[in-house]
């Protein structure tokens, strides 16, 4: 990244400046626009040493690699959900559902229960003229209070057996209550979430040019619009030109933090691992100079705080 004074800025960029300070080179920037642009000036002379160079198979036959680096994958930036409409969505999805019929058995399996041992010697809350039907729904009811510990105190086994059926349903409805909890967040909370990369063809989607994201899904034969650069991208899903925008997991987070009225809810995904080097002409006698200062400096603590201040969870190191 370049600021508006001309300085150069980034993971990649401090590292560079790391390791050729333990080398003593000297040395200046030129930019590119496009991978091929900056490849053809390495093979043909122009330059010596690529920063930021994505290790594939076709790349690694053309060119000579550093160690890794950095390694991440792509990750998807989507609008984030708007709160108490995404709450109530959620209620209503199937998922939750699920849930609410999967608590109401388990209340009606312990509500039977209580009714059957205290039918008879607790007449005035579950038995007495109540028909079978009634005297369940009373042990439903108790079941459920008790359960999310409001206590009513309408209702309240006397029996040996019926208090003993209440002390165990009580210990275990403090995980349920639990398990319930975090059920109805994943639940109301799904819709953030999209399968990657299937529920991209249903998406408007965004890349950056000429980025692994964007050779990615064009492999995958998915539709997508170009943008010049990331943040132009996040910016086109924030105005809500496209849904979503699809590039490397560290720049997302990188540039979601540092502009905050992005406002996108950003999604890592397994796909597509990128492993990022610096990339020389094969025949140059730069490369070995090149891993051992890079290799000392990806095991220093300096490493992993550039690592976490662009955005970067997972940070290469030797193994």
């Amino acid at each position: 990244m370049q600021d508006e004074a001309g300085n150069w800025h980034g993971m990649a960029i401090d590292l560079w400046r790391e390791v050729a300070e333990a080398n003593r080179w000297t040395y200046s920037y030129v930019n590119f626009q496009t991978e091929d642009e900056v490849t053809a000036a390495l093979l043909g002379g122009g330059i010596d040493v690529i920063t930021l160079a994505s290790l594939t198979d076709t790349s690694a036959q053309r060119l000579g690699h550093s160690y890794p680096y950095h390694m991440t994958s792509l990750g998807v930036a989507l609008p984030k959900a708007s709160g108490l409409w995404s709450t109530i969505k959620g209620i209503f999805s199937l998922q939750f559902l699920y849930i609410v019929a999967g608590l109401c058995v388990l209340l009606l399996v312990v509500g039977v229960a209580v009714y059957l041992v205290e039918k008879s010697s607790n007449e005035d809350q579950f038995g007495g003229e109540r028909s079978t039907w009634e005297g369940i729904g009373s042990g439903f009811w108790w079941a459920g209070v008790t359960m999310t510990t409001i206590g009513y105190g309408d209702k309240a086994p006397r029996t040996f057996f019926g208090r003993t059926i209440a002390m165990l349903w009580m210990l275990v409805a403090l995980a349920v209550t639990s398990s319930l909890t975090a059920a109805i967040i994943t639940a109301t909370e799904a819709r953030k979430a999209i399968q990657f990369p299937q529920d991209l063809s249903k998406l408007e989607t965004g890349v950056a040019e000429d980025s692994p994201a964007a050779k990615y899904l064009r492999e995958l034969g998915q539709s997508t619009t170009s943008f010049r650069t990331a943040l132009e991208g996040l910016k086109a899903r924030e105005e809500n030109t496209i849904e979503a925008f699809v590039d490397d997991v560290t720049t997302l987070r990188y540039l979601t933090d540092e502009h905050r009225q992005l406002g996108a809810n950003v999604q890592e995904t397994s796909a597509k691992p990128i492993y990022y080097t610096f990339a020389v002409r094969p025949d140059s006698p730069l490369i070995e100079s090149l891993d051992r200062a890079l290799l000392r400096t990806v095991l220093t603590e300096r490493w992993r705080e550039i690592v976490k201040q662009y955005g970067g969870q997972r940070s290469s190191s030797p193994q």
